[in-house]
C-alpha cells in the first residue's frame, strides 16, 4: 500500500489590487509552507503563467502539468504538481469543460460567467504501488447551472477513462458551491454514492484574506472514492501578520491506497 498527501490550494491568481497579499509578496511564505507540509500531489488553480514558472523554478522537487484556459492556451491553469521522486506519469490530459471539450477557450452558455473552465487530470503511479487518476478542477464562479454542468462532464469523463483503465480516483478543486448546493450533491450522490468529501469538516475554506468570515464558506474539496483509507485531514489556515497563504485556505488528506 502507498501512503499519499493530496492538496487543494487555490492560490489566488496574482492581482496587484489584493496589495499586501498580491502573489508576489506571498511567494516565498507558500513555497517554505509548501516545503514543510510536502505534500505529494497539489491540485492547484488560478494559476497564471507567472505562478506556473515560480511554481517550476521554485520548487524542483515538483513537476507541474496543465494547460491554460484560454484559446491560445493561455491564462490562468489549473495544473497538478507531483513529487518527482515519488510517482511515474502515465498519463495527463487538460480539457474544457463545455460542449466540446477539446475547443481551447470554449465554455458552456446560460448563466455560465465569459470565463472559460478547465479540468486536467493525471494518471499517477507510485514507486512503490498501484496507479491512480486525478482530477483538478475549478468550476465557474457566477453559474449555478453551469456548475451542475461541468460536474456531470467531469463524472462523464471519469466513466470514459474507467473503461481505459480502472484505477481509485480522486477529485481535488474548488467548486465554487457550498456542501448543500445541488452542485455538490450531484458529486456525493453519483452512482449510488460512490465519492466521498474527505475533507467534510473542514469549515470554512474561502475567506478573502481574512475579510469574509463565514462558515458556509466551504467551496475547496478533496473527494475519494468510499473505501479508500483516509489516514488524516488538515486545513492550513497560517498567516504572518496580514500576509495569508491565499484568500482560500489550503486543505490536505493523506490516504492509504
Amino acid at each position: 500500500m502507498s501512503k499519499i498527501k493530496i492538496m487543494s490550494f487555490n492560490m489566488r491568481t496574482q492581482a496587484s489590487g489584493d496589495g499586501e497579499n498580491q502573489f508576489l509578496n506571498r511567494r516565498e511564505f507558500i513555497a517554505e509552507r509548501l516545503k514543510e507540509l510536502k505534500p505529494d500531489v497539489i491540485g492547484c488553480q488560478e494559476m497564471q503563467p507567472i505562478m506556473y514558472d515560480w511554481l517550476n523554478e521554485t520548487l524542483k522537487e515538483y513537476c507541474v502539468v496543465g494547460a491554460g484556459r484560454g484559446e491560445a492556451l493561455d491564462n490562468e491553469a489549473v495544473c497538478v504538481a507531483y513529487r518527482r521522486d515519488k510517482f511515474y506519469l502515465c498519463s495527463t490530459d487538460t480539457f474544457w469543460l463545455s460542449p466540446e471539450p477539446y475547443k481551447p477557450g470554449s465554455r458552456y452558455t446560460g448563466d455560465q460567467s465569459s470565463c472559460p473552465r478547465i479540468c486536467t487530470m493525471v494518471t499517477l503511479k507510485p514507486r512503490d504501488g498501484a496507479p491512480f487518476r486525478l482530477y483538478n478542477i475549478h468550476t465557474d464562479h457566477v453559474g449555478k447551472y453551469a456548475r451542475v454542468l461541468e460536474v456531470n462532464q467531469l463524472l462523464a469523463r471519469i466513466v470514459e477513462d474507467d473503461k481505459k483503465l480502472k484505477t481509485p480516483v480522486f477529485v481535488t478543486g474548488d467548486f465554487n458551491d457550498t456542501p448543500d448546493s445541488l452542485c455538490i450533491k450531484t458529486m456525493l450522490e453519483y452512482d449510488g454514492g460512490r465519492f466521498t468529501d474527505l475533507c467534510s469538516d473542514s469549515g470554512q475554506t474561502f475567506h478573502a484574506f481574512g475579510s469574509y468570515i463565514n462558515e458556509a464558506g466551504k467551496i475547496d474539496y478533496i473527494f475519494a472514492e468510499k473505501g479508500i483509507n483516509c489516514i488524516n485531514t488538515e486545513v492550513i489556515r497560517d498567516k504572518r501578520g496580514n500576509l495569508y497563504l491565499s484568500d482560500h485556505y489550503p486543505i490536505m488528506a493523506e490516504v492509504e491506497i
